[in-house]
């Protein structure tokens, strides 16, 4: 049996995009904490834009505070970014609880965001001082890559908010996750597998992520990250993210997930529809739309499902979870060691 998401260890809910007070958003870091323990998270990483802070005074035995910070790369650095113009923002997770150095920093950023700049001017840390950034894939390429290497999980976020199809991020060659669901940007559809889909199919190996975003309150609770771990520290998390051992949902749970005797054996929270999804046309699929499925089995068949299959999850009231992909390669080579 091969486990694709681990049997043991237990899943951990985070919000892996958040705004504080440290920027643009109403609520006090430790606001933050509090609200969201009390809607059962573990985690949440604080990604303040262009400055980032650590908050292990945060900390607890049921509560860690991940820190990363979020860039914002702009197609035209003297307007403002407006309703139409295209952006790029990545949010940059550090992988190390001790690392607060922003690399390739861009110091005249004019992407700063409420009380980003005083606190970047106050106790901010950075290598590689930039003068500018460049809204072109190879110069995106040189610096995130820059980032991957100075300790950052590189996310890539809101596409649809960015303004952002196929040919802006399928180049990207050194991003690990894309943002498939944001809850802030909910109400213009950036809660979709589509884009991760095509970067799959483009042959970057990227899992999803989700968070909310949120700047204030009204967008809390709306989409996040579970991430299956041994224990809930900030190092087990973020082996968590790096192994591919999580799912993106707003609603459903995906709680177990193994290939056995050829088949795909799927088990989740109460749902109306379980799907397959593969790099081609191949798609198979349960639905009932009288009794809720609780799990699903399939045929594990690489020939059809090219490099990679994911599975989807859509529950009663229409919300849904995406897991991580899953390519046949990796798979074929844990089968010849069995």
């Amino acid at each position: 049996m091969i486990e694709l998401i681990p049997e043991a260890g237990r899943f951990y809910k985070a919000n892996l995009h958040s705004h504080s007070t440290v920027s643009d958003g109403v609520q006090t870091p430790e606001q933050v904490k509090e609200l969201y323990k009390s809607m059962g998270y573990h985690a949440v990483c604080f990604t303040d834009h262009e400055i980032i802070l650590p908050h292990k005074d945060l900390c607890d035995e049921s509560f860690v505070a991940l820190h990363g910070y979020e860039v914002s790369v702009k197609q035209n650095l003297d307007a403002h970014t407006g309703c139409f113009m295209p952006v790029y923002h990545f949010n940059l997770i550090a992988k190390d609880p001790d690392n607060v150095t922003m690399a390739r920093f861009y110091k005249n950023n004019p992407s700063w965001a409420g009380n980003s700049r005083m606190w970047a001017e106050k106790c901010g840390k950075y290598s590689d001082v930039i003068e500018r950034s460049y809204y072109d894939i190879d110069w995106l390429n040189d610096y995130t890559k820059a980032l991957g290497e100075a300790g950052y999980l590189v996310n890539y976020n809101h596409p649809e908010w960015s303004l952002h199809g196929p040919a802006d991020y399928v180049g990207l060659k050194y991003i690990d996750s894309i943002e498939v669901i944001n809850g802030g940007c909910h109400v213009i559809n950036d809660n979709t597998s589509l884009h991760y889909h095509q970067l799959l199919r483009a042959g970057r190996r990227v899992f999803p992520t989700a968070g909310d975003d949120n700047h204030g309150t009204e967008s809390v609770g709306m989409g996040w990250t579970m991430i299956k771990a041994p224990e809930l520290t900030y190092e087990a998390l973020i082996r968590g993210l790096e192994q591919g051992h999580c799912y993106a949902s707003e609603g459903p749970e995906i709680l177990s997930l193994v290939l056995e005797n050829g088949k795909i054996k799927v088990k989740t929270s109460p749902a109306f529809g379980i799907y397959l999804l593969s790099e081609g046309r191949c798609g198979v699929w349960e639905e009932n739309r009288e009794t809720l499925l609780t799990e699903a089995e399939f045929d594990y068949r690489p020939d059809l499902f090219g490099s990679f299959f994911r599975i989807e999850v859509r529950d009663a009231q229409g919300y849904k979870a995406f897991s991580n992909a899953y390519f046949t390669d990796e798979i074929a080579e844990k089968l010849a060691k069995e």
